[in-house]
């Protein structure tokens, strides 16, 4: 077994493990094993789209200037790298936009403005026939709320069970919080799954906030 990862909570699970929590991405990772002449086109489009991901289009401070070396390197490889950058992570379908919509009209303010909270239930995806991808980007419109340093997403998955997804800003490690409850991730940038009421859930992340 072998892990490539840049995850920093990650402990190392596999027989080889090759963890670069210097790295933007698991897809940087990868580039810095590969033999650049054997980098076609396919390749370069995905470890891009890769990179723009974990990178938030190169706005995340995990971005380095080596980050932005690579991207230059790949799309010199002839990639159309602005449809990537709108279709991932501009570009809606009118389902994701309701979505949104609702989020973030049923979002609460705590922590003197500090924290912004979110919870999407299992009824709300049925009613606007969304599914779990549909989800991916409203926890970033979250956390640009002007004030706000710790944005925190539940999405119920099961009877009393949710996933979290927390961003921060500036200086909260939401990583440490993650991993406290069994998940994991990155210093601005993490996850894992809680089970209990919704304000239980948002009284114990909190707590640790």
């Amino acid at each position: 077994t072998i892990c490539i990862d840049h995850h920093v909570s990650n402990k190392g699970y596999a027989k080889k493990n090759i963890i670069d929590a210097d790295a933007s991405s698991a897809c940087e990772v990868l580039y810095g094993l590969m033999d650049e002449e054997d980098i076609d086109y396919s390749i370069a489009q995905a470890l891009y789209i890769g990179i723009i991901f974990d990178t938030g289009v190169f706005k995340y401070s995990n971005t380095s200037r080596k980050t932005m070396e690579i991207a230059g390197k790949l799309i010199e490889k002839g990639i159309p790298f602005w449809t990537y950058i709108d279709k991932c992570f501009y570009e809606r379908t009118y389902t994701q936009t309701q979505l949104l919509g609702r989020t973030l009209l049923t979002s609460m303010r705590l922590m003197n403005g500090k924290c912004i909270v979110a919870n999407i239930t299992r009824r709300m995806m049925d009613f606007y026939g969304a599914k779990n991808e549909d989800i991916e980007g409203i926890i970033d419109q979250l956390r640009v709320t002007k004030g706000v340093e710790v944005a925190v997403l539940l999405q119920e998955i099961g009877e009393q069970e949710y996933k979290v997804r927390l961003r921060s800003n500036e200086y909260i490690d939401v990583s440490k919080i993650a991993s406290y409850f069994g998940g994991g991730g990155h210093m601005k940038a993490a996850g894992c799954t809680m089970r209990g009421s919704v304000h239980d859930v948002f009284n114990n992340i909190t707590g640790h906030i």
